[in-house]
């Protein structure tokens, strides 16, 4: 049975960005994932309008699922070991921001490199974004064409305006507030 009462104390911990008292994040983590892994967090998140923190949020379970399934695979303890971590490494509302729908061994990569230093959780995950493959652009294209009724020169066209306004912030911000 589904404890409401006590999954939404879960989420005001990590809406402030604490771990009860006497807790580790880890062992927080897995709680969170345990408490909720039968519930659809996300429209649960919707539904008590807490959106705002969705990421956070839904980072925390998975960094909880990555714990509990690392705790279990002598693959990934081997993999910690060998990166120097006797112990599964504890980890943070910043460094869980890197976990994503992927298999263990690639989300501890990541986690390692972040705890090597050197890098922010932003410049780790674009840098690992995967290239895209010339039958894959060439489909992505043919659908935007499709879609927005383009021809080549108006898609590039359309292209390089979008680089420009994903580099610029403020630009990106004022026509996100026109198209409203």
């Amino acid at each position: 049975m589904i404890d409401f009462k006590k999954i939404d104390a879960l989420i005001e911990y990590i809406e402030i960005g604490t771990i009860p008292e006497g807790k580790t994040f880890n062992e927080f983590a897995i709680e969170f994932y345990l408490e909720t892994k039968t519930l659809t967090l996300s429209k649960y998140i919707r539904l008590k309008d807490k959106s705002s923190k969705l990421p956070k949020i839904m980072n925390t379970k998975k960094a909880g699922e990555v714990l509990f399934e690392s705790e279990k695979s002598d693959e990934i303890k081997s993999f910690l070991s060998r990166k120097g971590y006797k112990e599964i490494p504890e980890l943070s509302y910043t460094s869980v921001m890197l976990l994503r729908k992927v298999d263990l061994f690639s989300n501890w990569q990541k986690l390692i490199f972040f705890f090597e230093g050197g890098r922010t959780v932003q410049e780790i995950n674009s840098s690992l974004k995967k290239e895209l493959l010339p039958m894959e652009i060439e489909k992505l294209e043919s659908f935007v064409k499709t879609e927005l009724r383009l021809n080549d020169q108006e898609l590039n066209w359309l292209l390089d305006k979008m680089s420009k306004i994903e580099k610029d912030k403020s630009l990106f911000k004022a026509i996100k507030k026109l198209t409203k």
